[in-house]
């Protein structure tokens, strides 16, 4: 008799065919709750509500020490986003640069969200602004286990009810990093820090091979802990919806409502190869490590882990 067990998840092209019963992972009853509101997933999942979630990485991290989300992830990188073009800047505020954000006041959604995490680090190596510098200004509180901002971190909160959003068209923050589309269509004040960030993504592809992690497949530990199989019967599945995906998205590079998929489609497959977004342990091992060293840097976490660290042990060989 199959195991039954439940999973929430956003709705994704890359997630439909195990939404829609195509894959279905062995000696598994899987019962699929869709919720594409990251907030709310993630809170359910911290409460126990489902067996297996996407889930923050940055607030993964951060149980690293604690270990009191009863979560375990598996190399599954649900989402995966580039996030020069989610760096917007009041243009009124006089920002020209990156450099022009050292003393400003930005705007975070929390100091956990791994968004921020891989923007910092992109500003302060490749850009270089001062971290410590800056007043962040986050919308909603996080925090894990016994877990505290850095003590170099000048953190505040924003008053209940405000948003970031119009904190930033009246000039009280000089920039946010969001996970929302601010720009090009919104707020005629609000720009993009990098208008080229096309460009910007595609050189820090080239050079670093990184397609920033920001989602992860987590299972209830108490179930790996029973059935282990289950870490690795959920990761083939998902591979197998990731293939489902990829034929869809060929079929697509000549019958989408587009004006240039198809080029696009071409460029990113010359330049990635056919398997760009990748999971599995071994070829994202360094991305993940990157990942743990900007987070330690930042303050997720105290101690610098590694890589291994992070999953299951039966899915390091992946």
């Amino acid at each position: 008799m199959a195991l039954k067990l439940s999973m929430t998840c956003g709705l994704y092209d890359r997630t439909m065919p195990l939404i829609d019963g195509t894959v279905r992972p062995d000696g598994i009853d899987l019962q699929i709750t869709v919720n594409s509101d990251d907030r709310s997933r993630q809170a359910a999942a911290r409460e126990g509500k489902f067996d297996i979630a996407e889930f923050f990485a940055g607030t993964y991290i951060a149980d690293l020490e604690y270990k009191v989300l009863n979560l375990t992830a598996i190399p599954i990188f649900v989402k995966r986003m580039f996030r020069h073009s989610y760096i917007y800047v009041n243009k009124r505020n006089g920002i020209r640069s990156a450099t022009d954000l050292n003393g400003r006041r930005i705007g975070i959604q929390t100091w956990l969200t791994t968004t921020p995490l891989w923007a910092r680090g992109i500003l302060e190596e490749d850009f270089q602004v001062d971290l410590k510098s800056i007043t962040w200004v986050a919308q909603w509180q996080a925090t894990v286990g016994n877990w505290k901002p850095p003590t170099w971190a000048k953190l505040e909160f924003t008053p209940a009810g405000v948003k970031l959003y119009d904190l930033l068209i009246s000039g009280q923050l000089d920039a946010v990093i969001t996970t929302e589309t601010w720009a090009p269509f919104g707020d005629p004040s609000i720009d993009f820090l990098f208008p080229n960030y096309a460009a910007l993504e595609r050189e820090y592809f080239q050079r670093t091979r990184f397609f920033p992690i920001h989602h992860l497949l987590v299972i209830r530990t108490s179930i790996l802990e029973k059935e282990p199989w289950v870490a690795m019967s959920l990761f083939d599945a998902w591979q197998k919806s990731k293939e489902h995906c990829y034929k869809w998205l060929e079929h697509q590079r000549a019958h989408l409502t587009s004006l240039w998929f198809r080029a696009l489609w071409e460029e990113e497959r010359k330049l990635a190869g056919p398997d760009f977004y990748v999971w599995g342990f071994k070829e994202s091992r360094p991305e993940v490590d990157k990942m743990l060293e900007l987070a330690h840097q930042q303050g997720f976490t105290a101690k610098r882990f590694k890589p291994e660290e992070l999953f299951h042990p039966s899915t390091l060989g992946t």
